[in-house]
């Protein structure tokens, strides 16, 4: 039994942070959350305004009217993610972002966050350009969390059955 997670950020540096985050369970259900940066510890600041038109187009103040506390959001992903044995991500800037939310909320995922491109080489014998290409064949998504979680399970699922 598995589950896929992903992250959606403020931008692709080392000062970036998770905004949203995303998840697709075995039975096909899925969820977002939307993640306010003000109840960070130490607020995160780093903004990309190219991240915000042209990727998720979540705006800082949807973030501050609508999202959760941090500490809130890691309570929902390790009552809801924690009870399986695989939670896969599609690249290490999840992994990043995973670090960052709980680092930032004091806690510790009870879950493993693996990026899915090593599991299926090492598993499957499929390679990273193999995944990519699956992805790519399902067609676009919105670039939101809940949809991209979706879209690497609905790729993982193909290859592997």
């Amino acid at each position: 039994m598995w589950a896929t997670l992903d992250f959606e950020a403020s931008g692709l540096s080392g000062q970036s942070y998770p905004i949203e985050v995303g998840y697709s369970l075995p039975d096909g259900s899925a969820n977002s959350l939307l993640i306010n940066p003000l109840t960070a510890g130490d607020p995160w600041q780093h903004w990309d305004d190219y991240a915000e038109l042209e990727i998720h187009q979540i705006s800082r103040q949807k973030l501050h009217n609508e999202g959760l506390q941090v500490v809130d959001v890691c309570h929902h992903l390790n009552a809801v993610l924690g009870k399986y044995e695989r939670v896969f991500c599609d690249s290490q800037w999840d992994l990043f972002w995973l670090g960052r939310l709980y680092h930032a909320a004091h806690m510790r995922p009870s879950f493993t966050l693996t990026e899915v491109g090593l599991w299926l080489l090492q598993e499957n014998g499929i390679d990273r350009a193999h995944f990519q290409q699956t992805m790519a064949e399902l067609g676009p998504v919105s670039h939101r969390a809940e949809s991209d979680a979706k879209q690497i399970r609905m790729a993982i699922t193909q290859l592997t059955e």
